[in-house]
C-alpha cells in the first residue's frame, strides 16, 4: 500500500473508488498496483482533469450536453485517451469509477458483478453485468464522438490556413 495522489491516475489507471481504510480515503487499482491516498475519489479527478486544462464538473457538464446523457455520464479525463464511467451516481461513496480498459464481466448474482481486465486483475463491484457494458458502451461512444468532432475541426482549420 503506497500513499498518492492525482498524479497515479492516467493511462495504466483501472478503477478508482471510495476507500476508509487506515485513514484512506481513496483506493486506486493500476496496472502496476493498489495505491491509496488521504483524499477523495472526487478530488483526485478534479484534480487529473485540471492537469489537463478543465474541471471534473466542467468536462462532466461539458459531455452531459455534447451526448444528451441525463446521470451517470462518463468522463473524458485527457481527451483521446484517458477516460472513466461511474458505475452510479458519482455523488454516492459506494460509486467505483472504471477506466478505459479492456475488461470481461462475470455477473455473481444480482448487482454484483467481477470484473477482469486485461492484465488479469479482477474486481468485484456493486453493479449489473448491463450497467457496467451499458456504461462501457456510452464511455467508448463518447471517446469516438470527442474524437471525431475534434478530426473535422481540425481538418477545416487545416484547409482553412491554407487558403481552401
Amino acid at each position: 500500500m503506497i500513499n498518492c495522489d492525482s498524479k497515479l491516475i492516467g493511462k495504466r489507471t483501472l478503477m478508482i473508488e471510495s476507500s476508509f481504510l487506515d485513514g484512506y480515503q481513496s483506493k486506486i487499482t493500476t496496472t502496476h498496483g493498489i495505491y491509496f491516498s488521504g483524499k477523495t475519489v472526487i478530488y483526485l479527478l478534479d484534480k487529473a482533469c485540471i492537469r489537463y486544462a478543465s474541471t471534473l464538473e466542467g468536462r462532466m457538464e461539458a459531455i452531459k450536453k455534447m451526448m444528451n446523457y441525463l446521470n451517470k455520464t462518463p468522463l473524458i479525463i485527457h481527451p483521446c485517451e484517458i477516460g472513466a464511467f461511474p458505475t452510479m451516481s458519482y455523488k454516492k461513496l459506494e460509486c467505483v469509477w472504471i477506466f478505459n480498459h479492456h475488461f470481461e464481466v462475470e455477473e455473481l448474482s444480482k448487482g454484483i458483478s467481477r470484473l477482469t481486465f486485461f492484465d488479469g486483475t479482477c474486481v468485484t463491484v456493486n453493479a449489473s453485468k448491463h450497467v457496467l457494458l451499458k456504461q462501457q458502451q456510452r464511455l467508448l461512444t463518447t471517446i469516438s464522438t470527442y474524437n471525431l468532432i475534434h478530426r473535422e475541426k481540425d481538418l477545416y482549420i487545416g484547409n482553412d490556413f491554407r487558403g481552401k
